[in-house]
């Protein structure tokens, strides 16, 4: 078993727009696949913290919604989330933290545990329009194809994407019958093997493009934004997926149609996103973090248990750093949860309850 952690060791360079990147976050799925230091396993002690912390907040009375680092202490714990934020930002850009109790736990703890392991990461952040903190990735009997729902809404397969935030986590509380494995890819090594073969339609993708907002809109915000693929600036790469945020903006009003560069540079990149992919089964009580930033996640499609308590469920969080990721003028806005007027900061620990607003 290897040590956790590559970020201690790991070296990058500047990144520049059309030249190779070299970033400890460019692995390989085989590298991947065959490594466990990306793997963080939680401890006796570890777990001890995490459970009084939440026993604490819930005999407080401490709304969900209204827990933060200092409301969630986490004397020894702490420091190794201290690495594994490390790890997100300066290593391999994904982290898997095993072996959390959800079963003896219960949904309450649980998703008290959850939103303070986030909050020592940074800050959770709205993750719609009703200003959820914890999401509910479910199969709520959406279509995927529908541009008013999204595919964590559905069973379907999910195109290689990033969410609205720095950090997004997910911790599983319930595994499906069959399918749904957690595929991860690393943008660097994505735009690596892109520029190798066709330089000119990687440039493609470093023009802006528009994406849907789902209907989300900020005030005074148009129903989509624009921004690049493929970002630059201080040295530092940023990439968003070819997902259904694109497709599903065409036919909005003022949006333009593809052109012919785009669609021929759309297709290379879900072409070559999918051997840059690993896939990571969900074990129950298994948190899986990603740096949105440099890592791109999708899962397969799957086949759901008929029982209601057994249906696969993970709890979702998003995650704002504020130690922030340089990025170009006008992108960071796109990274800080989804706002729209009236937003309430809300934890819906149910996932019936969340499938009535979702209806």
């Amino acid at each position: 078993m290897s040590t956790f952690g590559t970020w201690r060791t790991a070296r990058r360079q500047p990144a520049l727009p059309g030249r190779p990147i070299v970033d400890p976050s460019g692995w390989g799925p085989a590298e991947l696949v065959a490594a466990d230091d990306w793997i963080y396993r939680l401890t006796a002690s570890d777990i001890a913290e995490i459970v009084a912390a939440a026993e604490t907040a819930m005999s407080a009375g401490l709304p969900p919604a209204e827990i933060t680092r200092d409301s969630f202490p986490l004397p020894q714990f702490s420091e190794a989330l201290s690495g594994i934020r490390h790890e997100l930002q300066r290593g391999r850009g994904v982290v898997v933290l095993r072996g959390l109790p959800v079963a003896d736990m219960g949904r309450e703890r649980a998703a008290r545990a959850f939103l303070g392991i986030g909050a020592h990461l940074g800050r959770p952040v709205s993750q719609n329009a009703f200003g959820h903190l914890l999401g509910h990735v479910r199969d709520f009997g959406k279509s995927y194809d529908d541009p008013r729902f999204r595919g964590y809404q559905s069973s379907a397969a999910l195109g290689f994407h990033c969410d609205h935030c720095d950090y997004v986590g997910l911790l599983c509380m319930q595994v499906s019958k069959s399918g749904g494995e957690s595929r991860v890819a690393s943008a660097v090594t994505l735009y690596n093997r892109m520029l190798a073969v066709r330089a000119d339609l990687v440039a493609e993708l470093e023009q802006d493009f528009y994406f849907t907002r789902h209907g989300e809109v900020p005030e005074g915000a148009d129903p989509w934004y624009r921004q690049p693929v493929f970002s630059f600036r201080d040295g530092y790469f940023s990439a968003r997926g070819v997902s259904a945020y694109i497709r599903k903006a065409q036919g909005l009003p003022g949006v333009p149609p593809f052109t012919p560069a785009q669609e021929e540079a759309m297709k290379l990149y879900v072409a070559t996103v999918e051997a840059c992919a690993a896939d990571i089964p969900f074990a129950r009580g298994d948190i899986q973090i990603l740096n949105n930033h440099v890592m791109l996640h999708s899962r397969r499609a799957f086949t759901d248990w008929p029982e209601a308590e057994r249906r696969r469920h993970l709890y979702r969080l998003w995650v704002r750093d504020d130690s922030d990721w340089a990025m170009p003028a006008g992108l960071r806005e796109h990274f800080q949860g989804i706002y729209v007027p009236g937003t309430r900061h809300q934890v819906v620990i149910d996932p019936e309850v969340a499938e009535e607003a979702a209806a």
